[in-house]
């Protein structure tokens, strides 16, 4: 069973079913596919994903000869919507941060193999449907330092780096710049401005590693919730003020009461001693 899913201007991808289970199949358009230039692209695509071994990183097993699709690389079918279509699902914001977090962790782990991803967008990144997890797919642009071939400005226009369009060198503050427009369509909160901000810096002055990114986010998060310790414990210190005042204003109209009941009595006793003396008197 094969099954077209999209097919481009370079290639052509389809699912298809061996051994009970479903793969994914990236090939050649025909009208491509006897071209060494896009040949070499995608037996490079096919050199990087084989290097990768993580879980939130699509996983590749093999090339192979296809009938009626011709040469293919031969990797794991995930189900699940894009990124795009699962943020149209209204997600929480615990959900969307576990999210953020999981792709900064394969663009880390990437940049730990010498790869620069180069087309990170919310539809090259699939949440899948059991478990909601991040797989980044589409390698189809990467590049290293070790591959010598094809190296020229690529990527997506909303999603590149300034420096991108115009160098053919693959570099990881170029995926930091994605990270950031991605971050930024996501919602994340108020408190993310400014790290959302740095990320699309010019690329001096932006984060250097995804890892410089993932630790603002936790000094981040970790100021937000000693902050809200601070304002909690002043909280709970004024609550306690206000009701210490209540309960001193309470125990002063009781005092004051008592002396208007003590005053009340001591008119009548004054009153019943007036009546019995005129009474004596008449």
């Amino acid at each position: 069973d094969i099954e077209i899913l999209t097919i481009s201007e370079v290639n052509v991808v389809a699912k298809a079913k061996r051994y009970g289970r479903w793969w994914l199949l990236k090939g050649l358009r025909k009208e491509v596919a006897g071209e060494a230039g896009y040949q070499q692209r995608l037996r490079k695509e096919f050199e990087i994903l084989m290097q990768l071994q993580h879980p939130n990183v699509v996983a590749a097993y093999g090339m192979e000869e296809v009938e009626g699709l011709g040469r293919c690389i031969v990797m794991e079918y995930v189900d699940g919507p894009t990124l795009k279509e699962w943020l149209t699902e209204k997600p929480t914001r615990r959900m969307r941060l576990r999210v953020v977090q999981e792709i900064m962790d394969a663009v880390s782990y990437l940049h730990t193999k010498g790869i620069v991803h180069r087309d990170l967008k919310p539809t090259n990144i699939i949440i899948t449907g059991n478990g909601r997890h991040v797989k980044l797919i589409d390698f189809g642009l990467a590049d290293t330092d070790s591959h010598t071939i094809l190296k020229q400005p690529a990527g997506t226009p909303d999603y590149m780096s300034p420096e991108q369009r115009l160098t053919a060198v693959a570099d990881s503050r170029n995926d930091i710049y994605s990270m950031g427009v991605i971050m930024q369509q996501m919602d994340l909160g108020w408190r993310y401005r400014y790290i959302i901000k740095r990320c699309t810096l010019p690329i001096d002055r932006r984060y250097q590693q995804v890892e410089e990114l993932q630790q603002a986010i936790v000094s981040m998060e970790g100021r937000f919730r000693r902050s809200m310790a601070w304002l909690g414990a002043l909280i709970i210190m004024l609550l306690l003020l206000l009701i210490g005042l209540q309960m001193q204003r309470s125990k002063e109209q009781d005092e004051r009461l008592e002396q208007m009941k003590a005053s009340y009595q001591q008119d009548q006793r004054e009153q019943r001693q007036q009546i019995r003396q005129l009474t004596d008197s008449t």
